[in-house]
């Protein structure tokens, strides 16, 4: 479960970390009054899940409520990578002395949670990662022992942090633990962590992931949150799995595990997944439909792989929904279907029809192969 920004401080500022004074609203009179509340200037903040806020113009500092209701018209309502901005955070702007990074999240690889660190935060840490890796330190976590305040002034001495910070960034570091396992995340960040001019550490942005499987342990926490964004919520009304990425080629699949690894596919011959959607079993034609609909309309997909193993799921069922899709739809982006399974020969027949490319007796290679070499999806 994904949390919007707020949220995820809340966590925090159960754990003793520091956040701005802030109030959510949904309206320019609610920020107005905040505003006045908290005392200009103030940062108006889009209340989304989607990732580039500051860049799409869905953050902005004003100093004036003829301002604040300026960023409000443009912000309440924008639209962030397909997602509707509905709600605002109005925020006490902080007196930024430096920016820092500081978050937790599951190393896939390892299967163990990971402390990530970077000296530098704010919206270039993912550039940063990628052509400076040197200044991004990291440290496997136990599950089972609390982490230790001398490992971490260990772990900190090797990252630069002047030496005037290593305590309070150590004390931070261990109270983001211990809200990272408290409260069932897989991931916890900060970003940017800041010291203000008068010395304290403030967490001034947050991303919070709980684990689904621990919603159940964790009812105390109201949220307001997910799914949020709608193709999470259409997905969730049908009872599939959704999950949004920042590519050109959507997955479909009977399964997390074939997803992957249709993905991993996608990967090697040039494309990058834009979403997932796991089909479950049993899929029924019109939820099948559906499923299409929602990955055909997500940002930045050029082309859908369908990838469907008919064990629980009729391989029928299954083209029947991409059938109804494609009768009724103008702008179906480009299709590959592989299925095998109970019913294929009906599924088959469906699809031959209607000239969508299919791989029978191939392999998911061939399949991601024959899309990923199309022109519309390059």
């Amino acid at each position: 479960m994904r949390m919007l920004e707020y949220e995820g401080k809340e966590l925090l500022a159960r754990q003793g970390i520091a956040v701005p004074a802030e109030k959510t609203a949904t309206s320019a009179d609610e920020a107005a009054q905040v505003a006045a509340e908290l005392g200009y200037p103030v940062m108006v903040k889009a209340q989304v899940l989607a990732g580039g806020r500051g860049k799409a113009g869905g953050i902005r500092l004003v100093a004036a409520e003829t301002e604040l209701r300026e960023a409000v018209a443009a912000i309440l309502g924008m639209t962030i990578d397909s997602e509707r901005c509905a709600l605002l955070l109005i925020a006490k702007a902080a007196d930024i002395a430096r920016e820092m990074y500081v978050g937790i999240t599951i190393d896939a690889m390892e299967g163990r949670p990971v402390l990530i660190f970077s000296t530098e935060g704010g919206m270039e840490i993912e550039k940063l990662a990628k052509t400076e890796p040197e200044k991004v330190h990291t440290m496997p976590l136990s599950c089972l022992t609390p982490l230790r305040r001398h490992t971490v002034l260990e772990f900190l001495r090797h990252t630069g942090l002047p030496k005037e910070l290593l305590n309070p960034v150590c004390s931070l570091m261990q109270r983001l633990a211990e809200a990272f396992f408290r409260f069932d995340c897989t991931t916890l960040e900060i970003n940017p962590l800041v010291l203000t001019v008068g010395g304290e550490l403030v967490a001034l942005d947050a991303k919070a992931v709980m684990d689904d499987a621990a919603l159940q342990r964790q009812k105390r926490i109201q949220t307001d949150g997910v799914p949020a964004t709608e193709a999470e919520r259409r997905a969730a009304a049908i009872k599939v799995n959704f999950v949004g990425l920042d590519g050109n080629v959507a997955v479909i699949a009977g399964g997390a595990g074939l997803a992957m690894a249709t993905m991993d596919m996608v990967t090697r011959y040039g494309g990058k997944p834009a979403c997932f959607l796991d089909t479950g079993g049993g899929i029924s034609s019109d939820n099948m439909a559906e499923a299409l609909r929602i990955c055909c309309s997500y940002s930045g997909v050029r082309g859908v792989v369908i990838n469907i193993f008919g064990g629980i799921n009729n391989c029928a069922e299954v083209a029947k929904g991409i059938a109804n899709v494609l009768d009724a739809e103008k702008n179906v982006p480009p299709l590959v279907v592989k299925m095998r399974g109970h019913s294929q020969d009906k599924g088959w027949a469906m699809l031959e029809e209607r000239k969508v490319p299919l791989v029978k007796h191939g392999t998911t290679e061939e399949a991601v192969r024959i899309l990923c070499e199309r022109p519309e999806v390059k």
